[in-house]
């Protein structure tokens, strides 16, 4: 009889015991319960000025960090179009000449459009076409389905933008009758290339790049070149640009 008295005791506890666990769990769960709904409300009554610095914006920006290694030639079988380039640059006549040539021939160097080059690269004449019938809102800053329709409108599978940006200019150096001069530019272009395809940047950055130009002069002769050192920033800008595609 005590046996049978015992089990059922054990019996008894087992089951207060599981039915006070079950109570627990279900209180824990609609606490949380009402912790979640409480912070969803919290978060459904905050004002786009609340969040406006948590980088909620998709603007397709990349983030590649400065490449200084010389451009090669691109040896993807693919057709590029390199839109007109845009100068805000504020530069002078030879140094924006300098400037220029110096992006063409880092386009050249990944691009030099050779009979036995796999990369083809659009024709001048089907670009133009291909921009008369799809204008930017804003030339200066297309976007990326402006850019996307241009490619389809000429056969490109990629299709590069560049700008140049102001430049800044700082001159440092020690002159009493001789002495040193250095030129420093501070050169940020907006660059761009988008693979029509598949509607998407692969680059999509403004970058700066530093250039400078120094020497030795005695009075006013001989100064540093600031179209130079503009040069130079350029071409880091560039650098990095095509040698972070391919």
């Amino acid at each position: 009889m005590k046996k049978y008295l015992s089990v059922f005791l054990a019996t008894l506890m087992l089951g207060v015991s599981v039915t006070c666990f079950a109570e627990k769990e279900s209180n824990d769960a609609t606490f949380s319960i009402g912790v979640k709904k409480e912070q969803t409300q919290q978060e459904n009554t905050k004002s786009s000025i609340d969040v406006f610095d948590k980088g909620t914006a998709d603007t397709g920006e990349t983030r590649f960090e400065m490449i200084d290694k010389e451009v090669t030639e691109c040896l993807l079988p693919y057709k590029v179009a390199v839109l007109p380039y845009v100068d805000l640059s504020g530069l002078e006549n030879r140094a924006r000449e300098m400037v220029a040539g110096a992006i063409k021939e880092q386009l050249k160097k990944k691009y030099p459009a050779k009979k036995n080059s796999k990369t083809q690269v659009v024709a001048n004449n089907d670009l133009i076409k291909a921009l008369k019938v799809t204008q930017f809102e804003n030339p200066e800053a297309p976007t990326l389905t402006e850019l996307v329709n241009v490619g389809e409108a000429c056969g490109a599978d990629r299709v590069i933008f560049i700008s140049m940006l102001p430049v800044r200019h700082k001159k440092t150096g020690i002159m009493i009758i001789a002495g040193t001069s250095t030129q420093t530019a501070y050169v940020t272009m907006k660059l761009k290339c988008v693979d029509v395809n598949n509607e998407e940047y692969l680059f999509n950055q403004n970058l700066e790049g530093i250039g400078s130009s120094s020497s030795v002069n005695f009075v006013r002769m001989g100064e540093a070149s600031p179209a130079k050192a503009a040069k130079r920033g350029a071409v880091n800008c560039m650098k990095t640009f095509l040698n972070s595609f391919e």
